[in-house]
């Protein structure tokens, strides 16, 4: 494991949990969420593992761990798809539908953006969601993230039209204690 915080902890994205992250992204919760309409084959996403590991200078991805479990359990991954050139990225977060509500998902949140800020070096984090989908919205704004506008009409919520809310984050925003500068100096 990467860093930890109190209940969420962040190590590498694994070969050997592509299964376990295939079953994540066919939730209903996560289709809908993300405004999917269509499952993905277990093929597919092993196959889209593979192209995932050998990009990894334009992404961050992490495996969610449960860190009150002993051994920590995997609970979902974060991602974070960089544009280099402006020295942003867009946040993405998926839990199994056992660990949310827990406050996991904020933790495993505030982790990614202290990896992004403290060692990534990004200048903003940045995500849309679905409007309709206010307890994820709420989420995103205890971790760390403002609400910056609205795309009208631009996805799909349970089969309707739906807004999508644009969020960000930056390093000034970024306030409490850093499990990175934990990490690197525990003085602090």
């Amino acid at each position: 494991m990467w860093i930890k915080g109190e209940r969420a902890g962040l190590g590498p994205f694994s070969e050997d949990l592509v299964d376990q992250y295939w079953k994540w992204e066919q939730d209903p919760g996560v289709l809908v969420g993300y405004g999917r309409q269509t499952p993905d084959s277990l093929n597919n996403r092993r196959e889209g593992f593979q192209h995932q590991a050998r990009g990894t200078d334009d992404q961050l991805r992490f495996t969610v761990y449960d860190v009150t479990t002993t051994p920590p359990t995997p609970v979902g991954t974060t991602a974070v798809l960089i544009d280099h050139h402006v020295r942003t990225g867009e946040f993405v977060i998926q839990l199994g539908p056992d660990s949310r509500r827990k406050g996991l998902g904020i933790e495993a949140t505030r982790l990614t953006l202290d990896y992004a800020f403290h060692i990534t070096a990004l200048r903003c984090v940045y995500l849309s969601v679905l409007s309709p989908n206010k307890g994820a919205i709420a989420a995103y704004e205890r971790a760390g993230f403002r609400v910056i506008g609205e795309k009208r009409n631009s996805g799909y919520w349970l089969g309707k039209p739906a807004n999508e809310t644009l969020m960000d984050a930056v390093p000034e925003d970024f306030t409490g204690v850093s499990a990175v500068r934990q990490l690197i100096d525990p003085t602090q």
